[in-house]
């Protein structure tokens, strides 16, 4: 738990089990969670379980290289900005990336696989969702609500009931995504 007073924090090379909340960063500014394992809880309902890694008002922190598995969502984010969220390995959980009211950020180079959704970008604008691959991702691999004025680009989307879901966003631009659905045989 990192408040304000830790700006510039590094949380790195760690292994975290059976938290309710993996890493929570409320407030420092330019914070990194680097290289860590953690592996949530698994013996409550999912909706009950913590995030692997929260913030909250964090501006210009990174969470990178992280590998995160079971708990709630992985990477769970709200009101903050100039965020980087980028190669981090995220299975068997609700949501791998999870942005709500985080503006001018980036989400690029994650795997999210099986989880029920891949990224969920909610009442966001100016985000850059780049090169993320989402591989059996239950329900949704891209989910975009509200979210204006973002780039989603070269993100490769695979075995999702719905590839990309775009509820009353505007002024995005989406390049060289490749969106591939379940097959027949795996229904």
């Amino acid at each position: 738990f990192v408040t304000r007073e830790g700006d510039g924090a590094v949380i790195e090379n760690n292994r975290l089990e059976h938290n309710l909340l993996g890493v929570y960063l409320k407030g420092p500014d330019k914070a990194l969670v680097k290289g860590n394992t953690i592996l949530g809880r698994r013996d409550l309902r999912m909706n009950e379980r913590g995030n692997g890694i929260q913030v909250w008002n964090a501006s210009g922190s990174v969470a990178e290289g992280n590998d995160i598995r079971f708990g709630r969502d992985g990477i769970f984010v709200t009101t903050s900005k100039n965020n980087i969220f980028r190669d981090n390995r995220i299975r068997d959980l609700r949501i791998a990336v999870h942005y709500m009211y985080t503006n001018r950020s980036e989400v690029s180079g994650n795997i999210s696989t099986g989880n029920h959704v891949g990224y969920a970008i909610m009442y966001s604008r100016g985000v850059t969702v780049r090169a993320n691959v989402s591989d059996g991702d239950r329900d949704r691999g891209l989910f975009l609500n509200y979210t204006n004025g973002s780039r989603v680009e070269e993100n490769d989307v695979r075995g999702a009931a719905k590839c990309v879901f775009v509820y009353n966003a505007n002024k995005n631009s989406f390049r060289g995504n490749r969106f591939q659905g379940r097959s027949a045989e795996r229904r």
